[in-house]
């Protein structure tokens, strides 16, 4: 497919989830290698789903943009982008809510300067491997 006039229509795009799990929102350009089957992630516990569903919806945006810096006036995904955006601001502000901040940029700082040292970072916790 000639990628210049790729994705006027939206069902080209796999969702975040799947879209993470394979590596490539972009199920046209998706290439499955050999007879590899990508695992399903799972979380464990509210913590970690909310982490994974930030890291899908970021992967998507990522995706987008990369697609926008190629096609800045395809408005359809301009307008998924922002979406996603939008989506990732509001999960990021609850996960900080309840578990700390994520960087050092976090507005949950402004509060506590250093009060990343009250909570445990992921790789932090014990795993049950």
């Amino acid at each position: 497919m000639n990628f210049e006039n790729y994705l006027r229509n939206d069902t080209n795009l796999f969702n975040p989830e799947n879209g993470y799990n394979l590596g490539n929102m972009f199920s046209d350009l998706y290439d499955p290698y050999k007879d590899y089957k990508p695992t399903k992630l799972k979380a464990n516990n509210k913590k970690e789903e909310m982490y994974l569903q930030l890291s899908r919806i970021s992967f998507a945006m990522h995706e987008m943009n990369l697609y926008l810096d190629l096609h800045p006036e395809d408005r359809k995904i301009l307008q998924l982008f922002n979406d996603y955006r939008k989506m990732f601001v509001e999960l990021e502000k609850k996960y900080e809510s309840e578990f700390g901040p994520l960087t050092t940029c976090s507005d949950t700082l402004e509060k506590s300067p250093f009060g990343w040292v009250t909570y445990s970072f992921p790789f932090e916790e014990d795993i049950d491997v």
